[in-house]
């Protein structure tokens, strides 16, 4: 056998096996790649969205202050002096502690074991000093098991992003909140036009490589233009950019910049 055949000989050999492989590990991942998701998403919710919400303290803080002055549309509620809220996108539960003493809340959020993490879990006693009313499976983009009218505050921070339809959960938010009541949101919104950052993304909300990791974010989707169209009687909001450690840096620098704000029904 000639040098050129034993050439020709390796390359097929050499392509063959690594085609062979990559075959395999085509196979692998298509049959791992649900629990794959479920691991990075969860590894991401109480990994970087915690630290996340740490940085943005101080924001919480200002934006829920005015918790504590809200006077409740329900009878019995306002003569307990304690309100009913409904938050979108509950995740590990970081906003909790901000909500006022015995605030009646209604959870909704994809978590179908969220009931057993807030009310058994390791983190339950952070919980206790509200009243758990309801948990709802769910994205919030249909909640037709909360009457119109029922809730006197609802709350999304960076949940719109993850909803099926941003419009639907902005008209569910404006039906179940009373008159007067209150939408309280922080929510990230994409970098300027132009930017390398917001190039990437587009690239990676568009082709569904982020959504399908991350428990549907999509990264270009720019809440304060439909909070603004979607019917609230009074919408005041401000941009703020989020800095300071986490260690995922790479998914801070993606989702910096953020909106917070308050609309009235």
């Amino acid at each position: 056998m000639s040098n050129s055949d034993l050439w020709i000989r390796d390359i097929i050999t050499s392509y063959g096996l690594s085609s062979l492989l990559l075959v395999l590990l085509t196979i692998w991942i298509s049959r791992k790649w649900s629990d794959l998701q479920k691991t990075i998403y969860k590894a991401y919710l109480t990994g970087f969205e915690v630290e996340c919400s740490e940085l943005a303290t101080s924001y919480k803080k200002h934006l829920f202050k005015s918790l504590q002055h809200i006077v409740s549309s329900d009878n019995v509620l306002r003569s307990m002096n304690c309100i009913r809220l409904l938050e979108i996108g509950v995740k590990t539960g970081e906003n909790i502690q901000f909500y006022p003493d015995n605030t009646h809340l209604i959870g909704v959020d994809r978590n179908v074991r969220l009931a057993e993490y807030l009310i058994k879990g390791n983190r339950s006693w952070q919980f206790s000093h509200i009243i758990i009313e309801r948990v709802i499976i769910g994205d919030g983009s249909s909640l037709k098991d909360v009457p119109t009218g029922y809730v006197d505050v609802v709350v999304t921070i960076r949940s719109l992003c993850s909803v099926t339809s941003i419009q639907s959960t902005l008209q569910e938010i404006r039906r179940v909140l009373a008159p007067g009541g209150q939408y309280l949101f922080i929510e990230h919104v994409p970098a300027n036009e132009g930017t390398f950052i917001r190039y990437l993304q587009k690239i990676l909300s568009q082709t569904g490589i982020w959504p399908s990791l991350f428990g549907g974010c999509h990264l270009d989707i720019d809440p304060i233009t439909h909070i603004k169209n979607a019917g609230f009687d009074n919408v005041i909001s401000a941009t703020f950019t989020l800095d300071g450690y986490v260690s995922q840096s790479f998914h801070l620098a993606l989702s910096r910049q953020h909106v917070l704000g308050v609309a009235v029904r």
